[in-house]
């Protein structure tokens, strides 16, 4: 409308020579000056294109004003209240149909509900047989109570503003992510929009890292014109997505998303559980992501495989410290497929840090077909000659991504050869007092690599003894590379092997 190029008044003629109307036209400033300049302005274009206002519905110098369902104002934009105070009142539906309606009501206001998908997934998977006698509709309950209190809460979200900093937090778990963009106001960060979805069946087998890559992704998409071009710090529970963005040694996944993260200018900050600096920079009723984990057992969804266990955050990347004492285990499995024979191999190595001395190195031959068998195999008979040692604190370190993330729990496990396999496993690490996991890339768990081939080849099960050879296999371990805890000042870069390390820490008295 302001901008040059515009016909001129005599081809602006009436259409079907009548007069035309426009409506919901909102506009404000900084100043009061500023306003009437915008409003002449405006109502000058008006004459020009012979639109018509209507002065006695227009609202003129107002502090707030309702506009589309919205009360704008110049600390920012909020829900309608009355037509929230409706939403809150409700009581919970009878029947699918009901819920639908629910949420429909509250898609509208979705950007004002901060972790909206994350509660609301439990409803949005209802089916018609869960109103009926007998039923479990206690996490939907939960869901819209939770959802309900979020509306009343729900805060003003600021006006972007081009000239301040962005700031975006990520959470995820295993059935949804959201985000929040933020600005600084006051020398709190405040709310600018919420955003969020429901995962997909193939990424909720994901990392809990990788599904807050997601969440990152999803803000840049649909921001992307406040965006560009800015500085954005971003604040997550895991040091997984700086190497992402920084690293020049990816693979899988990490890859794609490094790709699409490279126009972005991003500075990652890890936060950490129960970080009070952060918890004080948060606008008063905003949840801190790293804590939300505690509140979501009872708005759970059913979950569509086997049941995941839910991790501890700062479990989820812990380290073992340059000092720590005890016993490590790496595993590896191999395998030949059956139009090569159909057999597999499987090894186990037992160390003792901190002098990485080797106190069982040995492999076996199966007669089966899956790599994944082999793993699993490596791994229980590692565990078992952990126990037939009395040992009580175990790491298992391997490049199995799915053997480690079953046994996490952090994938869901469906087969029901690799089910046996991991119940298996569940038995043995109970009788541990405590059970930590690492997964490294293959060339940092060489050793046990190395004693799986050789064994692949031979076709025999072996215990090494050759000092020869125990001394090769100290050779090729890189382990103590990647398992212990980052020093100050060393980035991720220096370490980009690590595709995924998580820790199950279990604490029992030792049967």
């Amino acid at each position: 409308m302001y901008s040059s190029g515009e016909p001129d008044e005599s081809s602006l003629v009436p259409v079907l020579d009548r007069r035309s109307f426009v409506d919901d036209i909102c506009f404000g400033s900084e100043t009061f000056e500023a306003c009437l300049a915008t409003l002449d302005r405006l109502l000058s274009r008006f004459q020009e294109c012979r639109i018509s206002v209507s002065f006695s519905k227009s609202l003129i110098v107002q502090r707030k004003v309702g506009f589309l369902s919205h009360d704008v104002s110049a600390a920012g934009i909020a829900s309608d209240a009355k037509k929230a105070a409706a939403v809150t009142e409700l009581s919970f539906p009878a029947s699918k149909k009901g819920v639908q309606s629910f949420l429909g009501a509250l898609n509208y206001y979705s950007r004002f509900i901060e972790d909206f998908a994350v509660y609301g997934a439990a409803l949005y998977q209802l089916k018609d047989a869960d109103f009926e006698p007998g039923g479990d509709l206690s996490a939907a309950r939960q869901s819209f109570a939770r959802l309900q209190q979020r509306v009343r809460d729900a805060p003003i979200l600021r006006h972007f503003d081009r000239g301040k900093d962005v700031h975006v937090t990520l959470f995820a778990n295993e059935w949804a992510l959201s985000s929040t963009l933020m600005q600084e106001h006051e020398g709190k960060l405040h709310p600018v929009r919420f955003y969020g979805r429901v995962l997909k069946d193939a990424e909720m087998n994901y990392h809990p890292a990788e599904k807050e890559v997601l969440a990152l992704l999803l803000v840049l998409k649909v921001c992307y014109t406040q965006l560009v071009g800015k500085s954005i710090r971003v604040y997550t529970r895991f040091s997984t997505l700086e190497w992402v963005h920084k690293s020049k040694t990816l693979f899988g996944r990490a890859t794609q998303f490094a790709v699409l993260l490279s126009p972005w200018h991003l500075v990652v900050e890890r936060v950490k559980e129960k970080d009070c600096a952060f918890a004080q920079l948060l606008q008063a009723g905003l949840t801190s992501f790293v804590d939300l984990d505690e509140s979501l057992a009872s708005v759970a969804p059913p979950s569509k495989g086997s049941p995941n266990v839910r991790l501890d955050p700062h479990l989820l990347y812990a380290r073992l410290p340059t000092s720590y004492s005890g016993h490590v285990l790496s595993f590896d499995g191999s395998a030949k497929t059956e139009k090569h024979g159909g057999y597999e191999s499987c090894s186990w190595i037992l160390w003792k840090l901190p002098e990485w001395t080797i106190l069982i190195a040995a492999s076996a031959y199966l007669e089966a077909t899956t790599v994944n068998l082999a793993e699993y195999a490596g791994m229980n008979n590692g565990v078992s000659a952990a126990l037939g040692l009395s040992i009580t604190d175990l790491v298992i370190v391997g490049d199995s991504r799915l053997a480690i993330q079953q046994s996490l729990g952090v994938i869901a496990c469906r087969k029901e050869t690799l089910m046996a396999q991991l119940n298996h496993h569940r038995e043995l690490v109970a009788k541990l007092r405590s059970v930590k996991y690492l997964h490294a890339i293959r060339e940092f768990n060489a050793a046990a690599d190395s004693l799986a081939s050789e064994t692949l080849e031979s076709k025999a099960s072996a215990v090494t003894t050759s000092e020869a050879r125990i001394a090769e296999l100290r050779a090729l371990n890189r382990i103590n590379e990647v398992i212990y805890e980052t020093s100050v000042g060393e980035t991720t870069e220096e370490k980009p092997s690590v595709s995924v390390l998580c820790v199950y820490d279990q604490q029992r008295t030792p049967k």
